[in-house]
């Protein structure tokens, strides 16, 4: 599947109800939920009623690499925190590592 740009822009400036998340990353219900309440997928704002929280593209992207994890591996919902809770500490410490990359002066050819 190709991601359009727009589709990139529309994620980063809207916000998703939890439903919506689930539709769209293709959880079921019940497991977002359950991922909410482990902290594997994070509301933008945590002092908001259940009903009323929002979600953004972190949450998407986390939900739908759930879904994979699930799907490819059949994980049960502790793996499933857990393999989510590593990849974000990967892809954190990728960036810190292009960060100090960019830092690093550049051999003159």
């Amino acid at each position: 599947m190709q991601i359009e740009v727009t589709e990139v822009l529309w994620f980063e400036q809207h916000e998703l109800s939890l439903p919506e998340l689930a539709e769209l990353s293709g959880l079921p219900m019940t497991l977002a939920e359950e991922l909410l309440d482990c902290g594997a997928i994070a509301p933008l704002e945590l002092r908001r009623a259940r009903a009323d929280l929002r979600f953004g593209s972190a949450a998407l992207r986390a939900a739908r690499a759930a879904r994979r994890l699930r799907s490819d591996f059949e994980l049960d919902l502790q793996a499933l925190v857990l393999a989510l809770g590593l990849l974000e500490r990967v892809a954190d410490l990728e960036a810190q590592l292009r960060e100090l990359r960019a830092r690093q002066p550049q051999p003159i050819l």
